[in-house]
């Protein structure tokens, strides 16, 4: 096990490639991505994208970081540091673009509006695509895509994880595990190699492992 201190709080964190990750850090006086790669005995710093707005949610792919700010989506490019605002809400009160993922092929991205109980999805420009609404989504969080594009989102509210499919347009919500399961307040969302999604929880030392079928 390797770690690292960083300098203010780590709010997110996403994987950039094989053993490289990417770390937002949000303070009073700071507020960047930190990039780094895991060795076998340390963490190393890699390079630093200093931002100008706050960062709620971060995902990646194909050399670019997508970063949400409770407001907007904006992108940036690895190489660079360079961004721009993608996708803006519109909706100046509530958390309407809180957490962010990305397709494996990048045609779309999923934000959720936590405010407003919807997930968002975007095509690679920006424009969106779809608003889902339904019973189910309380309070969604997180969103997050398997390398096969299956999407789950967290639902802090209600205490499950849910699974969003969609056929011919038309997209339905599956509650796959809930309070029973040991689900508490699950705020983040990521999903292993054993076939499984590992949940955490806020303010909860524990983490859990939902088995898919």
């Amino acid at each position: 096990m390797s770690t690292s201190n960083v300098p203010d709080w780590p709010r997110d964190v996403c994987s950039t490639g094989q053993r490289e990750a990417a770390v937002s850090v949000d303070g009073k006086d700071r507020r960047e991505i930190m990039l780094v790669r895991v060795k076998v005995e340390k963490i190393e710093h890699i390079k630093t994208i200093k931002l100008q707005h706050f960062c709620a949610g971060l995902a990646h792919h194909g050399g670019q970081l997508y970063i949400t700010t409770n407001t907007a989506l904006h992108v940036y490019d690895m190489a660079d540091g360079k961004g721009m605002k993608m996708y803006s809400d519109g909706r100046k009160v509530g958390i309407n673009v809180n957490k962010c993922a990305v397709s494996p092929d990048g045609c779309r991205i999923y934000i959720t509006s936590t405010t407003h109980n919807q997930l968002i999805t975007l095509n690679k420009d920006g424009t969106m695509l779809s608003t889902l609404t339904h019973p189910e989504l309380q309070c969604p969080i997180t969103p997050h895509v398997t390398a096969q594009g299956h999407v789950f989102v967290t639902c802090y509210d209600r205490g499950t994880v849910v699974q969003v499919t969609e056929n011919n347009n038309h997209q339905t919500v599956t509650t796959l595990a809930g309070e029973n399961n040991g689900l508490t307040k699950p705020v983040s969302l990521c999903f292993n190699s054993n076939y499984s999604l590992v949940v955490g929880l806020l303010n909860n030392n524990n983490i859990v492992e939902l088995k898919l079928k």
